[in-house]
């Protein structure tokens, strides 16, 4: 399955969801409705006041991929060549999940790049589980501290919800670069795309929705992580 999560008070659509749909006619957006039943017991009560768009989607994307198992793409990430694709994803027939890098962004033995904006999985895998409790166990903290107080309190959607938390879960700091676990070298594969079209997938495509200011590595610097 190929899929995408969106939540948003001003758009409806998820901006690159018919571009998908008009090649793959089974492509499905999920809402926060198809997230609220899979939500772990300390987040259900929580989840509704997380402020930020970016940060409820990194972690339903990660309960979606466990319980349905597939293809996930952030909604601004339009489609490419189909036969690409099926290319990428041919490695699901021997690893349980794919994690994704801007290989031409990686020029030297010491460069990493990784990103959450595309991830592949396959359904009730079990290499999903310690990503999904950290960044759990990282929004409840986010929660207690923020009861605590009704001063702004500082937090990185990188590493409390993001691209890091994968970092911290499935690698080893290496000599050079971060290397996999060798609990999960047979388990997990990273794709490093060798440009922004060959892998079947083009990131950014469809970001002209985002305004001035609204990113959230913007908005996190003097916006509280949950609503008041």
């Amino acid at each position: 399955m190929l899929f995408m999560y969106w939540t948003s008070t001003e758009i409806n659509t998820a901006p690159a969801g018919p571009a998908w749909k008009q090649i793959y006619p089974d492509f499905r957006v999920f809402t926060d409705e198809d997230v609220a039943p899979l939500l772990p017991d300390e987040i259900k009560p929580i989840f509704g006041r997380i402020r930020l768009p970016s940060a409820k989607s990194d972690l339903a994307r990660l309960l979606l991929l466990r319980e349905f198992g597939g293809f996930y793409i952030d909604a601004h990430i339009g489609p490419t060549a189909p036969a690409c694709l099926l290319s990428t994803l041919d490695k699901m027939f021997e690893y349980n999940l794919i994690l994704f890098g801007k290989g031409w962004a990686m020029n030297t033995p010491a460069d990493f790049d990784l990103m959450n904006g595309v991830l592949a999985a396959r359904r009730k895998t079990p290499e999903l589980d310690p990503l999904i409790s950290k960044v759990t166990n990282n929004i409840v903290e986010q929660w207690h501290k923020e009861q605590a107080t009704a001063d702004y309190v500082p937090y990185n959607l990188f590493s409390l919800t993001g691209t890091y938390a994968i970092v911290e879960s499935y690698f080893d700091h290496g000599p050079l670069r971060p290397e996999l676990k060798t609990e999960f070298r047979d388990k997990i594969f990273i794709h490093y795309m060798k440009d922004n079209q060959q892998s079947g997938f083009e990131i950014a495509a469809f970001y002209n929705y985002r305004k001035p200011g609204g990113h959230w590595s913007e908005r996190q610097t003097q916006e509280r992580f949950f609503l008041d």
